[in-house]
């Protein structure tokens, strides 16, 4: 890190500390996610495109796009994971009311079945992964979430264009 506002008694070991946290504690989330996932036959993605489809239903038409910018990942994957969630009943593909060029996603009677079972679990992990928060570290952290992954994505943009540009000079 050279940003000297993250930087503390001039070295870069609090800004590391910070990340490597975030490692850890992404890890875990990611776990308890593939943890519950499992709990219902489903991937981890799979898993969080279903909840994103039933609690963004609630708003209004979900097409893939719209769950694509709501987990800020690719319209392709979402498509290709929704492909397999239509496949095991849980998610239909419906013309949208508003454009039929587009599809409408909702989950199925059999999905709303099987998260309403999975809800108490799912509960005590939240409870369980999040217990160190109050009110007020949550809306702190939902404010500072999109710089973080507007950073994130910068970020992978970058290092996209550096390993393409050694991959030039290799060829070279």
């Amino acid at each position: 890190m050279s940003r000297k506002d993250l930087l503390r008694e001039g070295g870069d070991g609090a800004f590391r500390a910070f990340v490597h946290g975030l490692l850890a504690f992404t890890a875990r989330l990611e776990a308890t996610r593939n943890g519950l996932a499992g709990l219902v036959g489903l991937s981890g993605p799979q898993y969080t495109i279903l909840i994103s489809i039933a609690h963004l239903e609630e708003e209004g038409d979900v097409s893939v796009s719209t769950v694509a910018a709501h987990l800020h990942c690719s319209g392709a994957f979402v498509t290709l994971e929704v492909g397999r969630l239509v496949k095991k009943g849980l998610v239909s593909k419906r013309p949208s009311t508003t454009d039929r060029r587009r599809v409408r996603l909702s989950v199925t009677e059999k999905a709303r079945r099987l998260l309403a079972g999975l809800a108490p679990t799912q509960s005590r992990a939240n409870d369980t992964l999040f217990a160190s928060l109050d009110a007020r570290d949550l809306d702190r952290i939902l404010e500072l979430l999109p710089g973080l992954i507007a950073g994130g994505d910068a970020a992978t943009a970058l290092m996209g264009y550096e390993i393409a540009t050694r991959d030039r000079k290799e060829d070279a």
